[in-house]
């Protein structure tokens, strides 16, 4: 009897006995703890389950900005593809621009590419080429010096129009109104100043680099003054009929080392037909003369590009 258990459930039809052993009522409390056990353990699965739920929607949230992000980003990337490439379009069609413009270029200063050069080659030939030939046309007399009507007397072996005689006229005489601006051929110093009525009349003279210098005579009135440095264009004079002269006109003259030459030659040339000078007076050393400015123009080059180069170093 001390190993069973027996209840009583009394109702109206009366009474009845259940007898439950000892080893009963063990299994029966292991059965309860298992099965609150297990509630535990189902619930502590159905929190785990619930919050990784709560953070699976977090990150899905969270995925879903970034991809919102991302496609923001590719679509500032792609507007910044296009900027780029219209830019190198642009830089591409410039460029072509730059070096149809150099042979464009070198075919105006008669460059012959021997050998294939890369564009900052040809570029610096260029631009040493053409200092070189502005700085020639600076220094030294070309142009005409005045705007006149016509020719009256050449350069050469002539017969004076007053004295009669066969003389060596060593001008250009040019026809011109009382009073015609006269203008500088060069930078120079005007090295003569000098007032008269007789022969050359009022006379100018201009000493230009290189040993060339340039005579004016029967002049109207003087501009400038002995001394003074004129450039190439600067109102000098006018023109007038001093002198031993029939008429209004300009005496024109070209010295190369006090060696009277053809002024024509120096009023026909200028920057688009630039040989013409060198085939026509052939008795001076053009090609030394080419050779020390291009060397200087490549050596100013030469300190530009580093002076550049220090100055970009330094700002970085």
């Amino acid at each position: 009897m001390k190993d069973r258990i027996i209840i009583s459930v009394s109702t109206i039809n009366g009474t009845r006995h259940f007898n439950i052993s000892k080893l009963f009522k063990r299994n029966a409390i292991i059965a309860l703890w298992l099965l609150l056990f297990g509630l535990v353990i189902t619930a502590g699965v159905i929190d785990y389950l619930l919050r990784s739920v709560d953070k699976s929607q977090l990150q899905r949230q969270h995925l879903s900005q970034q991809a919102t992000t991302l496609r923001q980003e590719i679509a500032l990337l792609q507007s910044s593809k296009s900027e780029l490439e219209q830019e190198l379009n642009f830089k591409q069609d410039e460029m072509l621009r730059v070096v149809n413009r150099v042979g464009e270029i070198e075919l105006a200063l008669g460059l012959e590419q021997q050998y294939q050069q890369d564009l900052e080659n040809r570029l610096d030939t260029a631009s040493v080429n053409s200092v070189a030939r502005q700085t020639m046309l600076q220094l030294v007399p070309n142009g005409s010096p005045l705007e006149f009507s016509r020719r009256s007397s050449r350069f050469g072996l002539r017969s004076h129009p007053i004295v009669g005689k066969q003389q060596h006229h060593k001008g250009v005489d040019l026809s011109a109104n009382r009073g015609t601006p006269i203008y500088a051929p060069a930078d120079g110093v005007v090295e003569v100043v000098r007032p008269n009525k007789q022969g050359y009349g009022n006379l100018l003279k201009i000493r230009h680099a290189f040993g060339f210098s340039t005579l004016y005579a029967h002049l109207d009135e003087f501009k400038v003054k002995s001394g003074h440095f004129v450039y190439k264009g600067e109102l000098i004079a006018t023109s007038g009929n001093t002198g031993l002269s029939t008429a209004p006109h300009l005496h024109y003259e070209v010295h190369f080392l006090d060696r009277a030459l053809n002024p024509q030659n120096f009023m026909d040339w200028d920057a688009s037909n630039f040989d013409l000078v060198f085939e026509k007076e052939r008795s001076i050393k053009w090609d030394s003369l080419v050779s020390m400015l291009e060397t200087k123009a490549s050596t100013q080059l030469l300190l530009s590009s580093h002076k550049d180069v220090q100055l970009t170093a330094t700002s970085d």
